[in-house]
């Protein structure tokens, strides 16, 4: 159990049916606290057991033949589902330039070497997630396994959520409006700085867009609510303001950082062990 006595946060890693879930459920409905959950689960009846069990505890304490016995006790509760990318999903994602002629039919030892250090790396290298792929990133999709015989189906990729996560972002609030080409993320860096994520699609948005959507949002170095932005894509705004002596003289600098590389670095760089 994390946090303090009034809002800890119940941890339990092999969550099978949702016991534990459940159980912070009941207890919440019984005293009024505000306990909160995190559940692991790489069982495949994660959807059809563990989640329906949170779902239908939420509803009613207790059930009987499938139905809820009494409604009265249902309670408000939001729960969020994150589904991460398993080693299965990456390899059926994998596009490989295999060479046109095969180099090492005499040589087996040497084309396991070029497959493991050269192949996966550089021609696969942009299969999984490109830069291209941030021009429209409310689109991205990955081939996702669905059972264990190897069936896998396009499923959407939330590149704004991932790189919440990646960042270290604590959200603060999001304004999300994809039908309109955009969504802004605001919140805290783990170094206590304030930022803003603004997210676009570069189809829907192009530059004279942008400029008037940071118009829109009070985005220049003239204003101190940030301290970083992340931007995606391509953009002419302005960075440094300099005024005058009769202004005061003063030079602002808005920290602005592109998405994309900082995304590709800490999603695939290697760590030490």
């Amino acid at each position: 159990m994390l946090g303090n006595t009034k809002s800890p946060y119940v941890l339990d890693y092999f969550s099978g049916s949702g016991t534990t879930g459940h159980a912070v459920i009941q207890l919440n409905r019984e005293d009024s606290e505000k306990r909160k959950y995190i559940l692991v689960e790489q069982g495949q009846y994660f959807d059809s057991v563990t989640k329906q069990r949170i779902e239908k505890a939420i509803c009613s304490s207790t059930w009987k033949n499938g139905k809820p016995v009494d409604i009265q006790t249902g309670i408000s509760h939001c729960f969020k589902v994150i589904k991460l990318e398993s080693y299965e999903d990456a390899l059926n994602n994998l596009e490989l330039k295999k060479p046109k002629v095969d180099l090492f039919d005499n040589n087996p030892d040497l084309k396991d070497d070029y497959l493991l250090n050269y192949m996966l790396d550089v021609e696969s290298r942009g299969s999984l997630l490109s830069t291209d792929d941030f021009k429209k990133p409310f689109d991205y999709t990955m081939k996702i396994a669905v059972d264990s015989a190897g069936a896998f189906e396009e499923q959407k990729v939330d590149l704004v959520e991932t790189f919440n996560y990646l960042i270290g972002l604590t959200v603060k609030h999001i304004d999300a409006q994809p039908e309109r080409g955009f969504v802004t993320v605001t919140g805290t860096l783990p170094s206590n700085e304030t930022c803003l994520v603004l997210w676009r699609d570069c189809e829907k948005i192009d530059y004279e867009g942008l400029n008037k959507l940071c118009d829109k949002l009070a985005l220049n170095p003239a204003d101190n609510e940030f301290d970083v932005v992340y931007i995606n894509g391509d953009h002419n705004i302005p960075t440094v303001l300099t005024q005058t002596a009769e202004e005061g003289g003063e030079t602002r600098v808005l920290k602005l950082r592109q998405i994309e590389p900082e995304f590709l670095e800490r999603m695939f760089s290697e760590e030490e062990v």
